[in-house]
């Protein structure tokens, strides 16, 4: 059964979520046309999301260079991010909105939803478009200076920061400005922390010096 996206799948009454292989429209670039394994959440909100990150446990290292973050790495029953060629490729099938929950060690959940969401391709280093806010976790993405900015990993400085590399420096990639005030790649460091911005961080609900237990960033038609 194929299918270009989870909605495209919870729409064929496919109900449980769990591991699918989704095969999006070709796009021109990278593995387009190609099928590939994603885990669908038909659960939250009514389902059909993709899931492209999740942070739960710290078992899998995510200070890893740019073609690793391209190809995607992980477990899709674990802690995973699932390419950037791939979240390019859904997201350029329309109108994409991001949904991101997040836990913290106290048991204290927040979310931030953008009703617009796409990346670009390879060619533009992957540059995020996010608009459209809402929730409670604080926007941190448009708001913090990560709108319209590339991706950059610790082997491929993108950021607009001269001195030096967001990425090397903070310990994950993401869509550094100069540097950030969310990074959901950071190191696993088990909430509070002594130092400054290299966890998992989402500066508008904790800060840059508490890392969070958990994140999903998951994605549908808008």
């Amino acid at each position: 059964m194929e299918a270009k996206d989870c909605m495209e799948l919870r729409q064929k009454n496919y109900t449980r979520s769990g591991i699918y292989t989704i095969t999006p429209a070709f796009t021109g670039v990278g593995d387009g046309g190609k099928g590939f394994d994603v885990f669908c959440d038909m659960d939250t909100d009514g389902g059909g999301w993709t899931v492209i990150q999740r942070r739960m446990n710290g078992l899998v290292d995510f200070q890893r260079g740019w073609e690793s973050y391209r190809q995607g790495f992980g477990d899709l029953e674990g802690e995973f991010w699932l390419g950037n060629d791939k979240i390019h490729q859904i997201a350029s099938q329309g109108r994409y909105t991001l949904y991101i929950d997040m836990e913290d060690f106290e048991d204290e959940t927040r979310y931030a939803r953008y009703g617009l969401f796409r990346i670009k391709g390879q060619d533009d280093n992957f540059r995020l478009e996010v608009q459209d806010y809402e929730g409670d976790a604080g926007d941190a993405l448009a708001a913090g200076q990560h709108n319209e900015m590339t991706f950059s990993t610790k082997d491929k400085d993108n950021d607009a920061w001269r001195q030096g590399s967001c990425a090397s420096l903070f310990a994950g990639a993401w869509w550094y400005y100069n540097c950030h005030c969310a990074n959901l790649n950071g190191q696993y460091l088990r909430g509070q922390h002594q130092t400054h911005g290299d966890g998992i961080n989402w500066c508008t609900w904790h800060g840059y010096t508490y890392s969070l237990k958990g994140s999903v960033m998951r994605i549908r038609p808008a």
